[in-house]
């Protein structure tokens, strides 16, 4: 028999799940193992997995060369010792002080070893980008003396550099990859065990059931559908194709242009990672750096992503009526009793809502809701667990975790050579020197730096690097510490759909059939709130539902007008076509709205209360029907 990637599927597979078995083992109440070893091993067995999962490069069917093959068994097998030399030296690693004592030849193999690998993991699952950036800063930590005054540093032993990246809970195996290996891949896990038991297509079936009679139907599919299923992918490329292959024929098929289908997609897909209750796997990495509990970041994202998705609903649902767009056809449409009678598949999502509002910690509710999962599972044989499909759902947990954690591990790279070498408080020094006092200057300078250190990184590491580097900036600017963490962690996100590297936008290009860079900036259009509304709410807390009840309503309610006056002037449409004129008038009436404050509320309403009447008046002329509902 001819070996091949295929011959090691059995390997892979027993890999995955134990893999999976360890994260139930060693997070889910069983057992408090020591730091470095939990994470240690849960790095040394994601590595493994990407290894025998994922080929150096792209080969045809049976065609990747036999020594390729036989290099990444190797590299698997080395994974493994990394894994063992950190267990096994747990106590001398612990005891150890920093900086002080000498570090073996051993060491350092297995540190540069350590290195390599996870930035060539990183390749593998995320692609170059975030490879490339963790190298400048390892580049910057080797040559960082010899730049000129304000960008070098000290300069620092290879031996320091090594400790901090290898021998330390603080590189390699801090933070980021901490989060990856706890309450994310807890998440992770309740996502893969939603899909094996064939409940998370209740989430199509009722988007397409809501959205049945409603102009440009398959496109309002695509932004309940996408919301629904974000909150349990946590990546916006993953989340365009696993809704997207669905939603963007269909919305062809009705009379949407390619590049817009496309960009709908990407822009609903993007959302998914700021949506509560169950936000993006960065959301998890905030509430540990901003100190605080996932749930008030889940509450200070709640109208925030509100908006995001009213915005988007308002600006396609006036594109369909502008453009006459059809209605979602009938075949698609799921019979009503069908879906009223899987309704109870949401449980386990209130499952898991309930114990994180009764205090449980983020880890616990997860396993509350996969617990849920099994339990309803066997009212019903299609959802019902099987061997087979108990097997198949540990093993997706594990491949949809690799990305993850081989990304969180590289971030550490980056911050360890930022706690090293203090380029973080040389960058916070330079933003705020060129920002001088003031804070408008600075938050745009942070928008630029975020967006560019995400492009084409995952929302995880991209919001790792700028909350490192950007978020102090603003609280030493007076910006509360949620404000300044969810100002970095949206642009981290909006850069999947910034160009000119979008790779949620590319994603929904390539299902669409459309020019990507087209797609790119229709999806900027589309998300446009998303861009202002971090400003509003570095000004005005109320947007993050924090204040008094009085000022949250008014927030609230001025803040969706706005929203819809916004969507109406980008599209050209509101109660009917816009003229010229209207369009501005509309768009910065939005703007005044959402900013909440007396005197920018009366301009924002008369603004659109004006448009609004002569829109009207023109309508009644013309006896042309009132927009249809959404």
């Amino acid at each position: 028999m001819e070996f091949s990637r295929k011959t090691l599927a059995p390997v892979a597979s027993l890999f995955a799940v134990a893999l999976t078995l360890f994260q139930i083992y060693s997070t889910g109440g069983f057992t408090v193992l020591p730091t470095p070893i939990q994470r240690a091993t849960h790095l040394a067995l994601v590595m493994v997995l990407v290894f025998l999962w994922k080929p150096a490069f792209k080969y045809r069917e049976g065609a990747e060369p036999l020594p390729m093959l036989l290099l990444d068994l190797c590299l698997a097998g080395l994974a493994l010792a990394i894994g063992a030399y950190v267990v096994v030296n747990n106590d001398a690693l612990l005891d150890r002080l920093r900086y002080v004592d000498p570090v073996s030849d051993m060491d350092y193999f297995m540190g540069i070893s350590a290195v390599i690998l996870v930035l060539e993991i990183t390749r593998r699952t995320a692609g170059l980008p975030l490879v490339i950036v963790s190298l400048s800063f390892l580049l910057y930590a080797f040559f960082g003396q010899y730049l000129p005054a304000g960008l070098k540093h000290n300069g620092i032993l290879h031996s320091d550099l090594l400790e901090q990246l290898f021998l330390t809970t603080d590189g390699i195996y801090g933070v980021p990859l901490a989060a990856a290996a706890g309450m994310i891949f807890a998440f992770v896990m309740f996502g893969a065990f939603l899909e094996r038991a064939n409940m998370s297509a209740l989430f199509m079936d009722l988007a397409c059931l809501l959205t049945r009679r409603s102009q440009g139907g398959p496109a309002k599919v695509s932004i309940f559908a996408s919301a629904l299923f974000g909150t349990i992918s946590g990546s916006a490329p993953a989340n365009v194709y696993g809704t997207g292959t669905f939603t963007i024929p269909l919305m062809k098929r009705v009379g949407y242009s390619a590049p817009f289908a496309g960009a709908v997609e990407a822009v609903a897909s993007t959302g998914g990672q700021m949506m509560p209750p169950i936000m993006g796997a960065a959301a998890f990495i905030m509430a540990d750096l901003a100190g605080t509990s996932y749930l008030e970041i889940a509450k200070a994202a709640l109208l925030p992503s509100f908006l995001y998705y009213l915005a988007l609903l308002a600006m396609i649902h006036f594109e369909a009526v502008n453009k006459n767009i059809g209605r979602l056809p009938e075949d698609q449409i799921p019979p009503a009793r069908s879906v009223l009678i899987r309704l109870y598949y949401l449980l386990p999502l209130a499952a898991l809502i309930a114990a994180m509002i009764l205090g449980r910690s983020v880890v616990s509710c997860a396993f509350i809701g996969i617990a849920a999962v099994l339990v309803l599972s066997v009212f019903r044989a299609e959802t019902r667990f099987t061997p087979a499909r108990f097997k198949s759902a540990l093993e997706l947990s594990a491949k949809n975790a690799l990305m993850i954690s081989s990304c969180c591990a590289c971030a550490g790279i980056v911050v360890a050579v930022i706690a090293l070498t203090g380029v973080g408080y040389k960058f916070i020094s330079f933003v705020t020197m060129i920002a001088g006092d003031n804070l408008l200057l600075l938050l745009i300078c942070l928008m630029i730096t975020s967006m560019i250190l995400g492009m084409g990184v995952p929302t995880s590491p991209a919001y790792i690097i700028v909350a490192t580097l950007g978020a102090p900036a603003l609280v030493k600017a007076g910006v509360p510490v949620i404000a300044a963490h969810m100002f970095v962690f949206y642009y981290a996100i909006l850069s999947a759909i910034t160009p000119p590297v979008c790779v949620a936008s590319f994603s929904g290009a390539a299902i669409a059939g459309a020019n990507a860079m087209k797609t790119g900036v229709i999806s900027v259009k589309l998300g446009i709130v998303a861009f202002v509304i971090p400003f509003m709410f570095v000004y005005q807390p109320a947007l993050m539902l924090q204040g008094e009840p009085a000022a949250l309503l008014t927030a609230c309610m001025t803040s969706i007008i706005g929203v819809l006056g916004m969507a109406g002037g980008l599209q050209g449409y509101f109660i009917a076509r816009c003229r010229m004129w209207e369009r501005p008038l509309l768009a910065l009436g939005g703007l005044a709205l959402i900013d909440s404050g007396s005197l920018t509320d009366l301009i924002g309403i008369g603004a659109l209360a004006a448009v609004s009447v002569l829109q009207l008046l023109r309508t009644r002329r013309t006896e042309k029907p009132f927009a249809p509902h959404l």
